[in-house]
């Protein structure tokens, strides 16, 4: 059992009774608690497609359900109270000191891999696989089981059962012991085939030596068993000795790497820097930059001298110009250097940061 981590059984949550004692765990009193399950307590709002002005990527238009502040307060609690458990070694995704890029570290010693996407993950989480999980796995009482599922869930309609909201805080981790049924399922037929198995939301990752005959027909007949459906067009197959693109990040060789096409909108949006008209556009892109190469960075330290130089950039572009020794203001003599640290003769940033401001992520 990693660090402060403890069983499933140890939960505040486990074998609750009582309203009067959920309400304690939550920190709200009955009567407001009892008013939490309403579906006014949901701001539902789309979010319009998006086409990336660096790389021409789609982003799909979608709804987003997101519980107003007093639910949202509760979901935040419920997901403390579950992020303290001992959590399924195949689960990576809202888990602390398990990420995207440990999804994938996961595989990066196998032959092959193939990668599967659950369809609708969370609108196709129903709020009876949410009761079950209060019900067998926390195994509160029936009525408590039938509130917390409310709780957590999303009623469009408010007679018919809900799902998973989008928009929640709590459905990233709650996905995973909602689903768990099924993700046991994998893993188990993962095992008989002697392959890895991870999951990240709604992403599968096998790998092994091989593949195994009819790995596809069987993951699918698993995860329509469960209530969900596959995307087919986005199930791939990795062989021997090629790249492998596991939840963003290239495994290839023993060693995960950043995709090439996040170098390239990288090169893209310096492009634009260069072009930008005014200050403030230069800003919003040097944001965007230092976001995608922060991330980079994260992923593979051969990044870290950009990604670092852009954060730097970035402060020096919100601050007033400062003259140094030279006579040339800091923000202009450090531009003049270049972004691939190679040639960067950068003076210390004048003066403490805004918290937050200039500072990698990963320092």
């Amino acid at each position: 059992m990693a660090g402060d981590a403890y069983r499933l059984d140890q939960c505040a949550l486990y074998k609750v009774r009582s309203k009067t004692r959920l309400a304690e765990l939550l920190h709200v009193s009955v009567p407001v608690l009892l008013s939490l399950e309403k579906s006014s307590s949901y701001k539902v709002f789309q979010l319009p497609e998006e086409v990336c002005e660096f790389t021409g990527k789609v982003t799909k238009a979608r709804q987003v359900e997101e519980p107003k502040r007093a639910l949202k307060i509760a979901h935040e609690r419920i997901r403390d109270l579950l992020a303290r458990v001992c959590h399924p070694a195949y689960a990576h995704a809202a888990i602390k000191g398990r990420s995207y890029r440990s999804n994938a570290e996961f595989h990066k010693n196998s032959d092959v891999v193939a990668t599967f996407d659950v369809k609708k993950f969370y609108p196709s989480t129903s709020e009876d696989a949410a009761f079950l999980f209060f019900l067998h796995q926390l195994k509160c009482a029936p009525d408590i089981a039938g509130l917390l599922s409310r709780l957590v869930c999303f009623r469009k309609v408010p007679d018919k059962l809900g799902c998973l909201p989008t928009g929640s805080p709590l459905s990233p981790l709650l996905s995973i012991y909602a689903n768990k049924p099924m993700f046991d399922a994998l893993a188990k037929l993962a095992q008989e085939n002697e392959m890895k198995f991870t999951c990240y939301v709604d992403d599968l990752t096998f790998s092994g030596a091989r593949i195994p005959i009819g790995l596809e027909r069987r993951v699918t007949s698993i995860v329509k068993s469960h209530g969900h459906k596959m995307a087919e067009e986005k199930t791939k197959i990795f062989g021997k000795n090629v790249p492998k693109h596991i939840t963003g990040v290239v495994v290839h060789a023993g060693k995960v790497a950043v995709p090439f096409g996040r170098f390239r909108k990288a090169r893209n949006i310096e492009r634009a820097i260069s072009a930008a008209p005014d200050r403030a556009e230069k800003i919003r892109l040097m944001q965007k930059l230092s976001g995608l190469l922060g991330e980079a960075a994260y992923l593979d330290a051969n990044y870290k001298t950009w990604a670092t130089n852009s954060y730097r950039r970035l402060a020096l572009m919100r601050a007033m110009p400062v003259m140094t020794f030279t006579g040339v203001p800091m923000e202009r003599q450090f531009l003049a250097t270049g972004t691939d640290g190679s040639t960067s003769t950068l003076a210390p940033v004048p003066g403490p940061t805004p918290e937050g401001e200039g500072v990698p992520p990963w320092e």
